[in-house]
C-alpha cells in the first residue's frame, strides 16, 4: 500500500482531482436543496384522479388534513377526475420531482390492471412513479339484493346458470374498474357464475339500484355507502374477501371460508401515496415519515373508519415499492386473461 501511494506522487493537481470527486457530489446536492429551499416551504398538492366524494377523494382529504396537522404545512387536495384516474395519474408523471405534487391513488387498478388493458399503456408504472407510502386499505364485500334466494356464493352460482342470461351486477363504470367490475370477472372466471357487467357513473349509484333490485349483486369496498341498505335489510353481504372474518362484520363469512378462495384480493383494495419518477430521498423520507405521523391522528384513524378502510399496517416507500411488484405481476396476466371489455 505504501508503494502504491508513493508512487502515486500526491501533487497538487493530483490532489485537487481527488478532492472534486468527493466535493462535487455534495456541492451539487446542497445546491439541489438550497434550491428547493427548506422543503415544503409552499402548499403541497395531493392530486385525486376521482370526483369528489367518492372514497379516493375522502382518503386523499383526511391525509392531507393528517399531514398539515403533524408538520405544520399546508397540503391541499385537488381532484382530477377522468379516463378511469389516468388524466390525474398522468398529470402527477408529468408533474416535476419537487415534492409539490403527489398522487392518492389506488394501487391494483390503476398501476396494475389498467396498463395491462390499455394500448398503448398510459404510463409505466415501475418507472414513472416514486412510491412513498402504503396509505390505507378495506375488504371487498359481495352484496346481494335481499329478494334473491340465496344464502351463499355456491346458491349464487347455481341460480345464475339457472336464469336465461345469468344475473346482472352493478359496477362503478368504466373497463377495468377495481373492485366493482374486476372483482366479479375475476369470480366469474374462477367459478362459473354466469352474470353481465351493468356500469354505472359511480359505486353508489349502483348500491342504489341493488338495493331496489334492478341489479342483483354487487363488489363493493367497505361498507359505508351500502350500509342504509343493509340496515333497512334491502341488501345483505354474504361473503367478504381476507383470511379471516371482520371483527365489525362476524357474521359475514369469507370467500376462503366458504370454498371460493380468491387469494388475489385478500389484501383488498389498497391506496397509497406516490411522487413522479425521481422524487429525491430526503423528501420521500419527509413525507413517508410524516404520513406514519400522520395515522396517530384522529383526523386520520377515526377518519379512515367513518370510510369502513383502516390505515396500512406496513407504510413506508420500501413496502409500498414491494406491494406494487407483487401487484402487477399478479395482476397483469390476469387481467389478460379476462372479458373487461364491457
Amino acid at each position: 500500500m505504501y508503494q502504491a501511494l508513493k508512487a502515486f506522487h500526491f501533487s497538487s493537481p493530483n490532489l485537487a482531482k481527488i478532492l472534486f470527486c468527493f466535493i462535487a457530489p455534495a456541492l451539487t446536492y446542497a445546491a439541489v436543496a438550497q434550491d428547493r429551499g427548506q422543503y415544503p416551504n409552499q402548499p403541497v398538492k395531493i392530486i385525486a384522479p376521482f370526483a369528489p366524494g367518492g372514497p379516493t377523494d375522502g382518503i386523499a382529504r383526511k391525509l392531507a388534513n393528517g399531514l398539515t396537522l403533524v408538520t405544520g404545512k399546508t397540503f391541499v387536495v385537488e381532484n382530477k377526475p377522468g379516463a378511469q384516474a389516468i388524466l390525474g395519474t398522468v398529470f402527477v408523471k408529468d408533474a416535476k420531482p419537487d415534492g409539490y405534487t403527489l398522487l392518492l391513488n389506488e394501487t391494483t387498478g390503476v398501476f396494475a390492471i389498467n396498463p395491462a388493458i390499455t394500448n398503448p399503456p398510459p404510463f409505466d408504472s415501475n418507472k414513472d412513479f416514486t412510491p412513498i407510502s402504503l396509505i390505507a386499505s378495506g375488504p371487498i364485500f359481495l352484496l346481494v339484493n335481499s329478494a334473491l334466494p340465496v344464502k351463499n356464493l355456491n346458491e349464487l352460482i347455481e341460480l345464475s346458470k339457472k336464469n336465461p342470461g345469468g344475473l346482472s351486477y352493478g359496477s362503478a363504470g368504466g373497463m377495468g374498474q377495481f373492485p366493482t367490475h374486476v372483482s366479479p370477472e375475476l369470480f366469474k372466471m374462477k367459478y362459473g357464475l354466469v352474470a353481465r357487467n351493468i356500469p354505472y357513473r359511480g359505486a353508489g349509484l349502483a348500491l342504489i339500484d341493488l338495493a331496489a333490485g334492478r341489479v342483483d349483486f354487487a363488489m363493493s369496498t367497505g361498507l359505508v355507502a351500502a350500509q342504509p341498505f343493509l340496515d333497512s335489510g334491502k341488501v345483505r353481504a354474504i361473503a367478504v374477501t381476507g383470511k379471516q372474518r371482520l371483527a365489525n362484520m362476524p357474521t359475514v363469512p369469507t370467500f376462503l371460508e366458504l370454498g371460493y378462495p380468491l387469494p388475489e384480493l385478500d389484501e383488498g383494495v389498497m391506496f397509497a401515496l406516490f411522487g413522479p419518477a425521481n422524487l429525491p430521498p430526503d423528501i420521500v423520507e419527509y413525507l413517508s415519515t410524516a404520513t406514519v405521523k400522520a395515522f396517530h391522528t384522529s383526523e386520520m384513524s377515526e377518519g379512515l373508519k367513518t370510510l369502513g378502510l383502516s390505515t396500512a399496517k406496513n407504510p413506508g416507500p420500501k413496502p409500498h415499492g414491494q406491494m406494487m411488484k407483487t401487484e402487477i405481476t399478479t395482476w397483469t396476466p390476469i387481467a389478460k386473461k379476462m372479458n373487461l371489455t364491457e
